[in-house]
């Protein structure tokens, strides 16, 4: 139990850290954005976290990917957040922005061209993306265009749990080996 209590704090403690050190490189302020990147950050270290039992290959592979996924996912958090700059304030929670489309369509790229940074990059994009829909779960507004509450939260919370699950499985195959498939 003492091991288990000490290796979450440490994880907290990491997670806060790149956090810090994220919102620095891109210069951000805003406690909001704090909040998504951080959340971004630990739902990527629950992915990784996933590979630790697995057979395939450990240490230095499993951190080498994981510190390369550290900034798509930021800017998959901050992606969501696009449509305030684009298209106003008014138009905040757009049903394009405020779903996985972009990182869809991505992934399907990815898994043409079979390279294996783009397919990092765009699983750790996806982590971010799936990570602000889920935390946007939490907040009472509505997505534009759908108007019931139950909806919305429909919408934000199978379209962040695809993203996920989907920037998962290439990470999986990445990781542990073909065998995984």
């Amino acid at each position: 139990m003492k091991e288990s209590l000490l290796l979450l704090a440490i994880a907290a403690s990491v997670a806060v850290s790149l956090n810090l050190l994220v919102l620095k490189l891109f210069k951000q302020k805003s406690v909001y954005r704090s909040e998504h990147s951080l959340v971004g950050i630990v739902c990527l270290m629950l992915v990784f976290s996933t590979f630790i039992f697995g057979e395939g290959p450990k240490e230095a592979s499993l951190i080498g990917t994981f510190l390369f996924c550290i900034i798509p996912c930021y800017l998959g958090t901050v992606f969501p957040d696009l449509d305030i700059k684009y298209l106003g304030i008014g138009a905040h929670r757009n049903i394009f922005f405020h779903s996985g489309i972009l990182f869809f369509a991505l992934l399907f790229l990815a898994k043409k061209l079979d390279i294996f940074f783009f397919t990092v990059f765009i699983a750790g994009f996806g982590i971010g993306v799936g990570s602000h829909l889920l935390w946007d779960l939490f907040d009472r507004a509505n997505i534009r265009g759908i108007s019931s509450r139950g909806w919305s939260r429909f919408w934000l919370g199978s379209n962040g749990l695809l993203c996920m699950l989907l920037a998962w499985m290439p990470l999986l195959v990445l990781i542990e080996g073909p065998a995984s498939r």
